[in-house]
Parts: C-alpha cells; structure tokens; sequence
C-alpha cells in the first residue's frame, strides 16, 4: 500500500514553519482496525447500493431519432446525419418517427433575434461522421453545423471541428482515446432503457469530441466553443475549425431576459400537465427587459414554453409552464434559452432565474461557526416546505469581516454542486432505505458582467462526471442552463440543488514559481476533462455505471485526489520553484503556495481518510503524471483502472455518500479561509403539485441517528494535533492541582500491566464513547453554541448520575464524593469539544485513572 506523507516534501521547502500533525504513527497500526468496524457498517448498504442509478433514472421518455433538414456543403464521406451508421452492423440504429417539437432541430437563424444575445460567439450543433471516415484519421474530429458565429458567414455551414495540434491536446487525446466494444453490463443496460453511445459501438478509435457527439442516438448535441482558430480546409475542400479545450453542452443558441407574464391567449393547450384535468397553453406572454429603463419595460413576446410530456413510468413531468409567472424564484425576471422555429416563434429549451446568479446575497453569515451550521444544516432544513423558492448565501469565513460581498468581476470559484431527490405523491423509489443519494459535481464559477442589466453575476459550469443514464445527459463540461435548466433533461423543476461556490485565493491564483507556472483550478479542470472522457466511452466498454466504488462523486473526487498528486509532483520535480521558494519567504504568492500546502493535507485527508489510497487512485495518478506509460488505445485492459471491490469503498468511505462529501469538502474550504457562496433551488420553475423536493442524505440519514452515530464515531478517530496534546497535559495539571485539596478516598494499589491495558477499555473507552463522542456535538458539526451548551449539561448531568449510583454505598459524604467524576467529566468534556479526538480524552481519562491507582492520589 501506498502510505502517503501528505505533500510532507511541500511543507520542507516552506521557508517558515508550518504546524504539523503529530501521534500520526499511532494511528497508522491501528487503522486496518478501523476497517473492521467499516466493513461491518457499509456492509449493510452493500446489496442496497446496486440500484443506486435509481437517483439517475430518466424523468423524460427516450427520444426518437430525428429528420434532418439538409445542410450545406456535405463532405462525399459524411451520411447524412438521419442515415444509419454503417460502421457496425450490429449495432443499434434509431427508428426515425414523426419530427416533434422536442427532436427536431430548430431552423438556422442568419441574424441574431431581437431583444436576445447569442449565448456564446462560436456555437454549433455536433454531427457524428461516419465510422470509416473517423477512423481513417489518428486524430479526433467530428462536423459541427454552425449556429452562431461573431462572422455570420459562417453559420449555416458545415465545417469540421478538431484539436490545435498541441503538446498539451496530443497528451489529453493519448489519455481518453479509446476504442469501444460493448460489454454485458452495457447491453443489459441498454434493454432497460439507459442510453448508451450505441452508435460507437465497434469503433477502434474515439476520441472524446467523437464521443460528445455520438453519446445520444441522434445529432442534438448543441456546444459553444472555446477560442476558435480557422484551419486550412480539408482535403474536400471543407472548413476548418480548431480548439484546444473541449465545447461546453448549452440547452439553445440564444437567450434573453424577460418577466413572464402568464399564458397567451388564443393559443392551444398541451394534452397534460401536472394536477390539472385542462390545461392552460403552453404558449406564454413575457416582456423584455429594457437596458435604457433597467426594468421590464421592452417589447412583449409570446413564445412558446413547450410542456414536456410525463414520464411513462413515473408519471413524473420534468417540468411544467403552469403559474411560472406567479413563481417567487422569477421576481427578478428569467432568463430564456431557445431559438425561433419556422413561424418566428421562439422556442424555449431551458429557463435560468436571475435572481439566483445576481451578486446580491439574500443572507450574509459571518465565521465558520454560522458556516459550518449552513453547511451542516441550513442548506437542507425543512427541504419539502421550500418548494418554490431559492437561496442565495454569502458565508464570510473570517469573523469580523463587513458583511458586504467583495466578490468583483473576474474572480474565479471552485463549485461543490449537490442535488436531493423527488418526494409527494409521485416519490421516486429508494435504492437505499432511508437515504436519499442525490448526485455530486465540480464545476467551475466566475464572476462576469451581464450583457443585458451591466450587472456583476456569477456564471456557472459544471464539470459533470455523469454515469450514463436514461434522460440523456452527457457527462462533461456544461452550462447550468443546459444541466439544471433545461426543460426537458434538467433538475431545477424537480429536484432541490445546492451548489457551494468556493472564493480562495490560495485555489483560484496562478502560480509562477521560478520556472513552473500552474492553477489549482486549472488542473482540477483538467483531471475532470479526463474522468469525463473516460465516463462517455465507460473505458472502451461503453457503459458508465454506478456502484459504490464506481459514482459521480467517487470518480470526481478521485480526480480531485489526482490534481493534488500532480501538484505535488510538479513543484518537488522543479528545483528551480522550489530556489524561487527558499529565496522569497516574505513574497505574498509564498503565502498563498503555504495556504495552498495546508489546503492540500487537508483535503487528502478526506479523499484518503485511512491514510491508505486506493490501488486504482494510485495506479491512475501514475498514469497520468507520466510515471506509467499510456494507456492502448485498442486495449480497454490496459487503460486506466477501476476497481469495484469492499476494500476499495473503505479506503475511500468519505466519498461514498455524495451528501458526506459536498458537507465534508465544503466545511475543509471554509475552515482554510474560503468564502462560500451557496445558490440553492428547491424544485423551482412552474407549478406541480405532485411532487416535493427532499434533502440529500448520509447513509440511512433519514434515521437520523444512525448517521449522526456513525459519523461522531469516524470523527471521533482523527489523530491530535500538537496543540490538543497540549491540552491534554494541561488538563491533566489541572485534574491534579484541584485533586490535591480533596480527600484521599481509597489506597493506592500497584496494577499489574493487564489491568492497566484492561482498563482502557473499561472504563475508559466505553464511558468516552457514551457521555462525550456520541452526546456531544463534534466539532465539525457547526452546532449553534445554544445546542452546544443544552447537549453537554445533558452529558454532564449524566455523568455524574452514572457515579452518583456507582458510588452511593461509599462511607465517603455525596459532596466529595461526586467531585471528582465531576472534575474529570468537565475538563474531559472541555476536551472533546476544543478537539473532537477521542483518543485525546481517552488519554486524559487513562491518566487520572493510573495515577490514582499508582500514585493513590487520584480517583474517578
């Protein structure tokens, strides 16, 4: 096993010193104890976590396949994309049925409509070529149809879409490269009715813009660009479009700002709709927003909202129009993704409300005691009566600091996204009893001008490692509007969503140490790409799916584990950074690298909280930090290594439950200095009251004890710090200085070596575990100091019950004889709540007790 040292050689090269963790090397014989006591636990979720995709399955039907309008320029070896593919015979092609408003691709828009803004300047809709065209080239490609483009000559053409030839691109296409050849697991997916990328089936090569676009079975797979350089045509004569990152998933080409009204009239109704017999239109009248005015005065509209039918298993809609204009997340006005369809009406994908991205918090919390108890709580208090609303959070880390935000245009964040689950009339079934699992993200936030209102606001994508699922969604990076909002596969209007935005410094700055630059965030977004890649291709099998080992937040949070390896492994690898440390200890960016050190413990310390990393983590970070050779594009064998096993989920537990992880990191970045920001939606968009929107769980969190049991006793087991060392001695003089003014109630005996270890188990370890770990709050609970204080006279009050009825036939008066079991209960309950380590107060009440029957001067 790989035991690592936690970034140790980082901290050497700091020139001043930084506080290290002691009583380390304790922990480590004892921890493969601990998996005992975890094996027995998660054990009882094993057979539970085998459905687990029952958080993911679809809400929508599957889609039919499309007939194309034709587009221009083909190339002689590109089928038309509503032909079959002729690559594998047998694989799976899509019947094409009747065009309808959601498959159907709206009509090209030479112009940009009016009152709307393009949602990104280069955007288009990806085409899958043929598998002989496609693979007669090393290099990744696909066509795009040109949607928007800052040069409308551009759009309506076909063009091709490929990478900058790069060293940084040719390292990333080595990486997720991969030919697919579906297994079992994927073909019996397939016949529930998960979308799987059956038109990749038998490919010998996919490179992840191949497997962007071929994911779904058919060519609806809208991106906006990055950067974009013009190539030199093809040899057909085709344009040419090159990129260096991958395309960003968007639910539509243009959008727009408006208050909506309510339903137009005169317009025809949708055939069903949530709780209603008759339903009113779908068609619905909105007003533009007017810069000039800065309010909802511009010109009206009526566009057409289109209501998604309801999933035929389910019932469930995964969204509605009805009573949108009365919903108090739109007070601010919405904002509207979609195009025109061939009368000039503008058809909705997906609808963002903007008062959740304005930089105008409705609640500002200031020090990590009011942090930690929004993280722990707040963020899903009373989840099913917020149904309608959103929240928008500031959380200021430092006590003292002026409650106004200080968040300005340009500031990059780390996102933490969240999702819960589907309650009411029409709940969706647990895969565990008493959990609700939910689904966890990275992404990434900025803070950037709205082009409409000139305002700052905060834009955010995400960095979906998504299993492959039944709805359609397409692991990789995506616009929240596409991800949360869309209409048709999106989560606003059914699940509640908490998404932690991270403001710090030591993560979001660029580094330029001597001769090595880097980003935190950067990296995290690059390891992200690879595991995204590697979910849409299920590593050459062809099918993603969830296990307890193998999830959206095991897999991010192993790419998380895998940037902080890199970074390590790129400033030890340089000695020119590590001079430019040694001769800069007072330069600020060697502030924010020691900040980024600590940020970096603490952090491995949750994705590895046995200190021992998993096979798979270890062997994967190798392969990308170059230390293990690439993996065979035509051996999936041989590509990076993904284990399933009981072994596996306890050495990474912590990132089992996505609930546990988004708490655990967000309370890390917190405690490091890190500003929050939480944007929170609960079941937001029109009116449906066949559902209600339920909090993300723990492990049997609906039980409520057995989490906050499990977790006070994993917490509970985090080695001291020098510091709680400290205190301990000085609870210890303490305990001896008041003891010496009370009477010696028994004679001092000399235990033998077995009696001593014997009573560590009795009575210290089973007295701690009852009166302190499991009835005090751990500090990392964020418990208000009101709670605090009711739950330790309760431990306290016990306590001296306990030893009251113990000690009730001594000779010795009730007053001398209850304050000693006092004295130690208070100080040793001091103790647990500065340190939360039971093996601290274990040794403080070890102590009394030898001391007492060595020295016969103590007694308990």
């Amino acid at each position: 096993m790989n035991r690592l040292g936690l970034w140790s050689r980082l901290v050497l090269m700091i020139p001043r010193r930084t506080q290290q963790p002691c009583l380390k090397s304790t922990w480590k014989h004892c921890r493969w104890g601990l998996l005992t006591l975890l094996t027995a636990l998660l054990c009882l979720a094993w057979g539970g976590f085998g459905p687990m995709t029952a958080a993911m399955v679809a809400q929508v039907p599957d889609t039919p396949a499309i007939t194309t309008p034709g587009l221009g320029n083909p190339s002689p070896d590109s089928p038309s994309p509503d032909s079959p593919n002729l690559g594998n015979p047998n694989q799976h092609t899509p019947t094409t049925e009747s065009p309808d408003i959601w498959t159907t691709p709206l009509p090209i828009q030479p112009a940009t409509p009016q009152n709307y803004r393009p949602v990104a300047d280069w955007a288009g809709r990806l085409i899958l070529p043929d598998q002989t065209a496609a693979e007669a080239e090393d290099r990744d490609w696909v066509w795009m149809e040109v949607l928007t483009s800052p040069d409308t000559a551009w759009v309506g053409q076909r063009v091709r879409l490929q990478w900058q030839e790069t060293p940084e691109t040719d390292a990333f296409l080595a990486l997720v490269t991969r030919g697919i050849l579906f297994n079992d697991a994927a073909l019996e997916s397939i016949a529930k009715g998960i979308v799987h990328p059956t038109r990749l089936n038998g490919w010998a090569r996919v490179g992840p813009l191949q497997s962007l676009a071929g994911t779904r079975p058919q060519d609806d797979m809208l991106v906006a660009l990055p950067p974009v350089a013009v190539g030199n045509p093809d040899p057909a004569g085709n344009p040419v479009l090159l990129i260096d990152e991958m395309p960003t998933q968007i639910p539509e080409r243009f959008y727009g700002l408006v208050q909506i009204l309510g339903p137009a009239e005169g317009y025809p109704a949708p055939d069903q709709c949530p709780g209603q017999a008759v339903c009113p239109s779908d068609f619905v009248q909105v007003q533009h927003y007017n810069p000039a005015s800065q309010a909802f005065d511009g010109p009206t509209e009526t566009v057409h909202l289109p209501q998604v039918p309801a999933h035929p298993k389910t019932g469930v809609f995964s969204s509605t129009p009805q009573a949108l204009a009365q919903s108090p997340a739109g007070a601010a006005g919405w904002y509207l993704y979609g195009s025109p369809d061939a009368t000039g009406t503008l058809v909705v994908r997906a609808i963002m409300p903007r008062r959740l991205f304005q930089l105008q918090p409705q609640q500002v919390l200031v020090g990590q005691v009011q942090g930690l108890n929004r993280i722990r709580f707040g963020n899903w208090r009373r989840t099913p009566q917020r149904k309608g609303t959103l929240e928008s959070v500031l959380v200021k880390a430092q006590d003292g600091s002026p409650p106004a935000p200080t968040w300005a245009v340009g500031d990059r964040l780390l996102l933490l996204h969240l999702f819960g689950g589907i309650g009411g009339e029409l709940a969706e079934p647990r895969s565990v009893p008493g959990t609700v699992t939910g689904h966890f993200a990275f992404g990434l936030g900025e803070v950037v001008t709205d082009p409409f209102t000139q305002e700052p606001q905060i834009r955010v994508i995400y960095d979906q490692v998504y299993s492959h699922n039944a709805q359609g969604i397409v692991a990789g990076r995506t616009l929240w509007a596409e991800y949360s909002g869309n209409l048709k596969r999106g989560w606003l209007g059914t699940r509640p969503i908490v998404d932690a935005l991270v403001l710090l410094p030591a993560l979001s700055h660029t580094y330029r140490l001597g001769d090595l630059t880097f980003s935190p965030l950067a990296e995290l977004d690059r390891q992200l790409m690879v595991m995204m890649a590697r979910y849409r291709t299920g590593d050459g099998t062809g099918a993603s799916i969830v296990t307890p080992a193998q999830s959206c937040v095991q897999d991010s949070s192993q790419a998380l584990y895998e940037t902080i390896r890199v970074l390590r492994n790129q400033v030890s690898g340089s000695p020119a950074a590590q001079d430019w440390l040694t001769s800069h200890p007072d330069d600020p960016q060697t502030a924010l690298f020691r900040d980024l050190v600590a940020l970096g413990q603490r952090l491995q310390g949750q994705l590895v909280p046995l200190g021992i990393v998993r096979p798979d983590w270890r062997d994967n970070a190798s392969v990308l930090t170059g230390i293990e050779g690439t993996p065979s594009v035509a051996d999936p064998a041989s590509a990076f290594a993904n284990q399933t096993t009981w072994l596996n989920n306890l050495l990474s537990w912590r990132t089992v439950i996505p609930r546990v992880a988004h708490d655990n990191m967000t309370a890390i970045f917190l405690q490091q200095g890190g500003d929050l920001w939480f944007l929170n939606t609960y079941q937001v968009g029109g009116e449906d009251p066949t559902i209600l929107p339920l909090a993300a769980t723990p492990l049997f969190g609906e039980f409520v004890v057995v989490p906050v049991v499990f977790s006070r006793l994993i917490e509970s087991l985090a080695p001291p710090s020098r510091w709680d060392v400290v205190i301990a001695l000085l609870g210890l003089g303490i305990f001896g200085l008041a003891q010496s003014h009370l009477p010696r109630p028994i004679a001092p005996t000399n235990p033998t070596l077995a009696a001593a270890l014997l009573a560590l188990i009795s009575p210290v370890l089973w007295q701690e575990l009852v009166f302190r770990v499991l009835l005090l709050p751990h500090p990392t609970e964020g418990v208000r100091p009101s709670i605090i204080g009711l739950w330790t006279m309760i431990s306290l009050g016990l306590w001296l019950i306990y030893h009251h009825l113990r000690q009730r036939s001594t000779s010795v008066t009730p007053l001398f004889t209850l304050a000693r079991p006092m004295i130690v209960g208070a100080l040793a309950t001091v103790m647990y709540l500065a340190t939360g380590s039971l093996g601290l107060v274990m040794g403080f009440h070890w102590g009394t007790w030898w001391l007492r029957d060595v020295r016969g001067k103590l007694a308990v």
